[in-house]
């Protein structure tokens, strides 16, 4: 839908991973009194969710077509990627009130990451058997 859009600007392919990083980073600056009614289990489904989210974004940075190619290399990527974030996101939450650093939000990331970067692979692999014309 936005390839051609992304095809002639390159760069709007970032906007909606930055967009999702400066909303995981907002969730995280709440103290533990904002947070004081959410339970612990929807916790660790929160950041499954977030981070699959965010693995979907930064998958668009590639077209249609890299995704048929090699699709195990940009879904490593994509996971390394919000594995990383996710790092950066534990260890803001250690300087938040109220909040710690938590390993299993780690592995809650880093699964979402993997998983909303697989789905991002199959749904391109649908796609693109559809539409092979759109791959590029």
């Amino acid at each position: 839908m936005f390839e051609s859009l992304f095809e002639k600007y390159p760069f709007f392919r970032a906007i909606p991973a930055f967009l999702c990083m400066a909303v995981i980073f907002k969730l995280s600056s709440m103290t533990g009194d904002d947070l004081q009614g959410f339970p612990h289990v929807w916790d660790k489904l929160a950041h499954f969710c977030e981070y699959a989210t965010l693995a979907g974004c930064i998958a668009m940075w590639w077209t249609r077509g890299e995704w048929s190619v090699k699709v195990w290399r940009p879904i490593l990527i994509v996971t390394a990627l919000t594995l990383a974030y996710g790092c950066t996101d534990e260890f803001h939450q250690r300087y938040v009130e109220g909040r710690s650093c938590d390993a299993i939000d780690l592995v809650a990331d880093t699964i979402g990451g993997l998983i909303g970067a697989s789905i991002y692979a199959l749904i391109c692999k649908l796609l693109n058997k559809f539409d092979p014309l759109k791959a590029e």
